[in-house]
């Protein structure tokens, strides 16, 4: 029986009808040129000839210690078609999986969904997968998502995201003993001393680093433009645009950064225009609440930490954030080589659960975790 992690568990205990912990993929396909009619029947005939995979097999199951349960599961339960009236643009698409996208997962139920999308502009169909974060986190989600596409047009062997991971990657979930040790009374101090003393460390940067007088993470719980200041709503809008990935990548080995830190300087820009466009008066970097991957585990679960990074200078130019980003992101790097593991969960479980509190309270004049 799989065990849950703290942050795993954290993830359904903290989730709430304005907070939902779902994760999800959004495929767009092109019929192949040789297909004739109905090319979303045959998707669907073809996926749930796949049986359904761990974690995606998994029930949850609640309690003082919550756990996951092996259940036998029927894929034809879980997926859901849909038509739209006339050829849609993608905005149609995008507006339906958003309101999808909010919906709880039923507790009693397997913990995913999928969603075929006929009557797109060019005969297009597209595929919703939907999952709770509890099962799964991002390393292992697009692993099993890269895994479900077929590398050559010739392939015909049958595949669905909800194959999930081997059995034997499945299983390799965290028990906690990065912050509860098994073994032995010494080992449990032991493990206990290094979180103690991770989370010291970790406050002792921030506060220098606020202080001007060392480097650290950004300190969470700030004041926020009140634009964006607003009660919690599960609503989602999604919207996207096109940057080139090879250009990205080229931009990012110039300089040592990663596709990353491009990625959150084109946020931070888009924000800081929004704000101005607004007449918001920004003195501070904003700060965002990023998920950091501890380690690739190879499995299910989550091995993961949210850390508040600071954003590029207020009215600085593209250059001057986009140094800004790749400091704050080095200096986020370093933290996550020299705190322990523990500590970084601890930290992260902490943290989110004072927000969650706040949020649940109506307290919306104290200050947010982090402005984005």
């Amino acid at each position: 029986m799989p065990r849950l992690s703290p942050i795993d568990a954290a993830f359904f205990l903290l989730e709430t009808p304005a907070r939902p912990m779902n994760v999800g993929a959004l495929v767009v396909l092109d019929p192949p040129k040789s297909s004739r009619g109905r090319y979303a029947d045959r998707l669907c005939r073809s996926m749930l000839k796949c049986p359904v995979g761990p974690p995606f097999s998994y029930r949850y199951q609640p309690g003082l210690m919550p756990t996951l349960v092996e259940a036998d599961t029927d894929a034809t339960q879980q997926l859901h078609r849909h038509e739209f009236a006339k050829p849609a643009k993608l905005a149609t698409l995008f507006e339906a999986v958003c309101d999808i996208h909010t919906r709880l997962l039923p507790r009693d139920r397997p913990l995913w969904e999928t969603h075929v999308f006929e009557g797109l502009e060019d005969n297009r169909v597209a595929l919703y997968f939907k999952t709770h974060h509890g099962l799964i986190d991002g390393l292992g989600f697009i692993r099993i998502v890269t895994d479900s596409v077929s590398r050559s047009p010739a392939t015909r062997r049958p595949c669905a995201i909800w194959k999930g991971l081997p059995m034997h990657s499945a299983d390799r979930r965290d028990d906690g003993s990065g912050l509860v040790g098994t073994d032995s009374l010494r080992h449990l101090l032991q493990e206990s001393y290094q979180t103690a003393d991770g989370l010291l460390r970790l406050a002792l940067h921030q506060g220098l680093r606020d202080l001007g007088l060392g480097a650290g993470l950004a300190l969470p719980f700030l004041r926020t433009p009140d634009v964006l200041k607003a009660p919690p709503t599960s609503h989602r809008v999604m919207g996207h645009c096109t940057l080139s990935l090879p250009e990205v990548r080229e931009l990012g080995r110039e300089r040592g950064a990663k596709v990353n830190d491009v990625m959150l300087t084109v946020l931070d820009m888009a924000l800081s225009q929004y704000l101005e466009e607004r007449g918001e008066q920004v003195e501070r970097p904003l700060v965002a609440d990023v998920p950091v991957a501890l380690h690739d585990h190879g499995g299910a679960g989550n091995r993961i930490t949210i850390l508040q990074v600071a954003m590029g200078r207020p009215h600085g130019s593209a250059v001057e954030r986009f140094h800004d980003v790749l400091a704050a992101t080095t200096e986020m790097k370093r933290e996550v080589r020299d705190i322990p593991d523990s500590a970084l969960v601890l930290y992260s479980i902490s943290m989110h659960s004072l927000a969650s509190s706040i949020e649940s309270l109506g307290l919306g004049g104290l200050p947010m975790l982090a402005n984005t």
